[in-house]
């Protein structure tokens, strides 16, 4: 290493460093190409349900937290999903133990939350918001206190109390720290331009990791001077900016062209500049202001409308469709050339679900990452976290594999092989996040290294998967277990 980059493949050059990694494999510097960095770490600190199993331990967690927690402090959680228990019944708010207390529990997708009255009586409860569902007890026409999409991004987030910047800034280094420890050396992360300003750049001298932001600020029209005014460094740059076609297949709300097996007459949603037919004139504003265009698209029909939008850009712009998990087969073959930003921990999660969601006949349409591989898109992997773990040799152990998070064996014609994930979790999401010279090991590359305990092309994925024993971001180890 000289210089923060790579000096030499085989001898050192003159006055390069030499780290010694005992033996072992080192690969490029892991890049997650879709995460939400402040969420990230602030979830590190907060209560996650992703373990429970049942409502008598849901309750216990929440009554547990309560107790923990001082008087007038909002009680938030993250990460449940009906898919964990047996039965697989929708909390409501008869679940949380807190009468007076505020809670809001978000589901592990983020596209729904769940609250208790004493969050609903803050909210305006009388009808649906545009692009949003309050779910309501059949009986009564009571809230339930499940808040889907825009109820909960428009009635219930607003009022949650923002943590003080200082609050904020500790997220963003034990994010960073997190990351470190599971080889990440780069992200693409999704944040707001107000965070940027006031966490992330006067953080500037303390990050190590590479932060490409993707802003989530989607007002029409269109804003671009943050983004044109922002001075860029090695560590933080604004690549793009991002919009919302549908929700989730968890919460039934990704855009489909035919009727959820499991709750006929519903087909999702499509919500934000897409219902208001401001998509492809968003796209393309996007793209001309020079950044990157990334169209959240995870339903069949939704995926359409992505492609739709980029179709007139691509070429001109690196655009993004993020998650791509339900894709018809008319539209393989347009994913050539555009990036398709994929986390193989959902198909491990979401293949539990989707027989009963989509109905087997539709197996063939979600997580191509085959058959888009074979039809020219770039694929970029990433995790999406904190919606799932942000170790990214559990999503290649999930695309190798094709197991689920229950050990069960679906989709498995479009596994990759270990080359073809690992270059998705470098090279091709550091072409995702604008860093060409990421990803990649050769002299004058990024000094981004990871060391794994054991040969990755090797390794028995489905028993005893490599785990990072090093990480090196820009010729220095910032994490080293041995």
């Amino acid at each position: 290493m000289a210089g923060g980059r790579v000096a030499s493949l085989d001898e050192p050059a003159d006055a390069a460093r030499v780290i010694d990694a005992g033996g072992r494999t080192a690969v490029p510097g892991l890049v997650d190409a879709h995460v939400h960095l402040i969420m990230g770490g602030e979830a590190l600190g907060r209560l996650d349900l992703s373990g429970v199993r049942s409502r008598d331990e849901f309750e216990a967690a929440i009554a547990a937290r309560h107790e923990q927690l001082p008087p007038g402090r909002w009680l938030i959680a993250h990460g449940w999903s009906e898919e964990n228990w047996a039965g697989r019944a929708v909390p409501d708010k008869r679940w949380l133990a807190s009468a007076s207390r505020p809670v809001v529990c978000h589901r592990q997708d983020l596209h729904a939350a769940l609250v208790n009255d004493a969050v609903l009586a803050r909210c305006d409860t009388s009808h649906d918001p545009p692009g949003g569902r309050i779910e309501r007890d059949p009986a009564s026409g009571e809230p339930t206190g499940l808040m889907v999409e825009a109820a909960a991004w428009t009635l219930v987030n607003p009022l949650v109390p923002r943590p003080e910047v200082a609050e904020q800034g500790r997220a963003l280094m034990a994010a960073q720290t997190h990351l470190f420890r599971h080889g990440v050396t780069t992200v693409g992360t999704m944040e707001y331009a107000r965070t940027v300003r006031e966490v992330f750049e006067p953080a500037r001298g303390r990050l190590r990791l590479r932060c490409r932001v993707i802003l989530l600020d989607r007002g029409w029209p269109m804003d671009f001077e943050f983004g044109r005014r922002f001075v860029a460094d090695e560590h933080l740059a604004v690549i793009g900016y991002k919009t919302f076609i549908d929700g989730t297949l968890g919460s039934r709300t990704a855009r489909m062209f035919a009727d959820y097996a499991d709750d006929p007459g519903n087909r999702g949603l499509i919500i934000e500049l897409a219902a208001q037919d401001n998509l492809n004139s968003w796209a393309r504003a996007v793209a001309e202001a020079g950044f990157c265009p990334c169209l959240h698209a995870i339903g069949d029909e939704a995926n359409r409308i992505a492609l739709d939008a980029v179709e007139p850009i691509k070429g001109r712009s690196r655009c993004r469709i993020e998650h791509a998990q339900t894709v018809d087969e008319a539209d393989v073959a347009r994913f050539r050339d555009v990036i398709a930003s994929m986390q193989p921990l959902h198909k491990a999660d979401d293949g539990r679900s989707i027989d009963r969601r989509l109905g087997p006949g539709r197996r063939g349409r979600v997580f191509p990452f085959r058959r888009l591989l074979a039809a020219g898109a770039r694929l970029a992997f990433g995790s999406d976290w904190p919606v799932v773990s942000c170790d990214p040799l559990l999503g290649v152990r999930a695309a190798v594999t094709g197991l689920t998070t229950d050990g069960e064996l679906f989709a498995p014609g479009e596994n990759l092989t270990v080359d073809e994930t690992l270059r998705a979790y470098t090279a091709g999401a550091a072409h995702a996040v604008g860093l060409d010279d990421a990803g990649v090991l050769r002299p004058g590359g990024l000094g981004d290294v990871v060391v794994l305990d054991r040969d990755p092309f090797e390794a028995d994925w489905v028993r005893r998967p490599p785990k990072v024993v090093m990480t090196i971001a820009g010729g220095e180890v910032v994490y080293d277990e041995r």
